[in-house]
């Protein structure tokens, strides 16, 4: 519906660009608006709860918050700027909420090497997206504490610069290129229940990395 009313705002003020600011929502409405209107799209993120500004992924909802579709942009966003120092005045819930987001790219990049699943580009993964995904994995195990004790006092360190870069910039190229397995699927599926609604993207992802890890036996 928001796409729908833009689009018609777009065409209507014979606009060059998109600028999409915001969150994960924000971003994807802002691309999905791109790619109907073939203009450029630039993303400034307010927060750092998910890895939609980097994606050519759009994750469409209804007007009562479910996923109804998932949507690719023919390219990624032309540019992604980040203010880190805006990034630490935010509620605290998100940078962690991105963090459970993005922690899963390794596990999901993992299973689906391991079972030849394809990515978001129809291929396979390559050891350079796996390496990715790791390394979005260690730089959150490492950093992810002090990170959130940084958004707590509203300061920019060098663990907040970090844990930024993976929440939205590794893991975002680390799934697409990586894929995505049960964590992504037992998210979509709690956009379904009414209840969850309060629940946070990340939040809804690392729940669904957890009973991932139990199917498939790990510790």
């Amino acid at each position: 519906t928001e796409v729908d009313r833009l689009a018609g705002a777009f065409q209507k003020e014979s606009c060059d660009a998109v600028v999409g600011v915001g969150g994960g929502k924000a971003a994807d409405t802002a691309k999905a608006l791109s790619s109907g209107c073939k203009a450029p799209v630039v993303i400034l993120p307010t927060i750092a709860s998910t890895d939609a500004p980097t994606s050519r992924i759009m994750a469409i909802y209804d007007d009562n918050h479910r996923l109804v579709e998932v949507l690719r942009m023919d390219k990624n966003p032309d540019a992604v700027i980040v203010d880190t120092g805006l990034i630490a005045t935010a509620p605290v819930r998100f940078i962690v909420s991105g963090m459970g987001d993005a922690i899963a790219t390794k596990f999901e990049a993992e299973i689906c090497a391991q079972t030849k699943s394809p990515n978001f580009f129809k291929g396979y993964s390559c050891q350079s997206a796996l390496t990715l995904a790791n390394a979005c994995y260690e730089t959150i195990r490492h950093h992810g504490l002090a990170a959130k004790q940084a958004v707590e006092q509203h300061l920019v360190t060098e663990s907040l610069e970090k844990v930024v870069e993976a929440n939205i910039f590794m893991s975002g190229v680390g799934f697409e290129s990586g894929g995505l397995a049960a964590a992504h699927a037992i998210h979509a599926g709690f956009t379904m229940i009414s209840e969850m609604n309060g629940a946070f993207h990340g939040e809804k992802v690392a729940f669904g990395l957890l009973s991932q890890l139990v199917m498939e036996g790990r510790d």
